[in-house]
């Protein structure tokens, strides 16, 4: 690796340079996941004339079922695929609707802008704040079964 693509991963948070692998896995598995929830989100509006609120909430669940099953298989490689991994994964994520769902609000509803600008800041933030609660809690290997 060069010295400027070392100076680049300092930009990161330690947590994130220290499973750079996993989150870049993690990252691919939620372009999908993004395009599923942004892309119901994007139907339900401009098609279905219905709430972006509604709509993001509807993408969240299709997205929700995906990668889960997607990251548990390839990212964190939980074999067990147990119910207690499914809810904390469940309960994550759902901070990850609140925290997108109040993104959209405050840029909807507050701002008075485009709720695509939301949805935008939602795709960068997001991601980041479930994928270092999954790793740190929902699929972290108890000390005792480590290996």
């Amino acid at each position: 690796m060069r010295t400027n693509d070392k100076s680049l991963l300092r930009l990161l948070p330690p947590f994130l340079r220290n499973h750079l692998l996993d989150f870049i896995k993690y990252g691919v598995i939620g372009v999908f996941g993004t395009l599923l929830q942004t892309g119901t989100l994007l139907l339900y509006v401009e098609k279905g004339h219905g709430d972006p609120l509604i709509g993001s909430t509807l993408g969240f669940i299709l997205s929700l079922l995906f990668s889960y099953a997607a990251n548990s298989r390839w990212t964190f490689k939980e074999s067990s695929n147990s119910a207690s991994v499914l809810v904390k994964y469940t309960i994550v994520s759902l901070t990850g609707l609140l925290l997108n769902l109040l993104i959209l609000y405050l840029f909807d509803r507050v701002l008075g802008w485009w709720y695509g600008y939301g949805q935008l800041t939602s795709i960068v933030l997001v991601p980041i704040h479930n994928f270092i609660l999954n790793k740190a809690w929902a699929f972290r290997t108890p000390k005792r079964e480590r290996r």
